[in-house]
């Protein structure tokens, strides 16, 4: 009916998914490497490993955990960035002087990747978190500047360029102002200073970057593409006006 012998074999079978899996686990010493760099050594070791067919590596853990915490960051970034633009283009019931604001978002990146680099500070979950905080930071510069140039623009009659120009001047010492307030409150935990401040230091070193650059930026990139946004629309409003009057004339002629 049967053979019995003595053989090896697993005192426990693991499945995922209905497949059989075996676990190959590890400690990572985080004070000798960062996580995301030891995965990466591992992946290069492995890349010449030839599998059976049917077989597979999968690194999970913590590397697994932090890849869906940053998808989920991402995600929640996105989300932010559009609660932005809803709540600002139902205050100046428009889409254009919106997106003119939002301007200052993808210049805040420009500092983040900077200072991230400049630190070598890996790329985590508090960094993403600074960046959310970014998305509602950056565009208060943003905000003043328009708001007056559309008060010059609309008040006084003045040109789009005209218009920047004067609310440059006019906003630009409260920008200095409320720029260097932040960026000293943040500086602080960006040097890691009292008990537990290295948990959240990419955090600061993220929000000290993306809002020291993206606030110098703004005082030159966000007028400029108010001014091209705005005389852009002016020429558009001039064409239809002027084939309306064509049109107009046209009928009165016919009469």
């Amino acid at each position: 009916m049967a053979t019995v012998r003595h053989a090896l074999s697993p005192s426990n079978i693991r499945r995922e998914n209905q497949n059989r899996r075996i676990e190959v686990s590890g400690d990572v010493i985080t004070d000798v490497a960062p996580i995301g760099a030891v995965t990466d050594s591992i992946r290069g070791r492995l890349a010449d490993l030839t599998l059976p067919d049917g077989y597979g590596l999968i690194i999970g853990g913590e590397q697994e955990a932090i890849q869906d915490t940053n998808s989920q960051m991402v995600l929640v970034i996105a989300l932010a960035i559009f609660l932005v633009f809803v709540v600002l283009a139902v205050q100046y019931e428009s889409v254009l002087d919106p997106l003119i604001i939002l301007a200052a978002v993808p210049l805040a990146l420009i500092g983040v990747v900077a200072i991230l680099g400049l630190t070598g500070t890996p790329f985590s979950a508090p960094v993403l978190l600074g960046m959310i905080m970014l998305a509602g930071i950056v565009v208060n510069n943003s905000i003043l500047l328009v708001e007056f140039a559309k008060h010059f623009h609309r008040e006084k009659g003045a040109s789009a360029a005209e218009s920047v120009v004067e609310a440059g001047v006019v906003r630009m010492r409260p920008i200095l102002m409320t720029t260097f307030t932040s960026l000293m409150g943040a500086l602080p935990l960006a040097l890691g200073l009292g008990d537990g401040g290295e948990l959240m230091r990419p955090l600061a070193i993220a929000v000290v970057g993306g809002l020291a650059v993206s606030s110098f930026l703004t005082l030159f990139v966000v007028p400029g593409f108010y001014v091209i946004v705005h005389d852009a629309g002016d020429a558009v409003k001039q064409w239809l006006l002027g084939d309306r009057a064509v049109q107009a004339s046209g009928e009165v002629a016919g009469d």
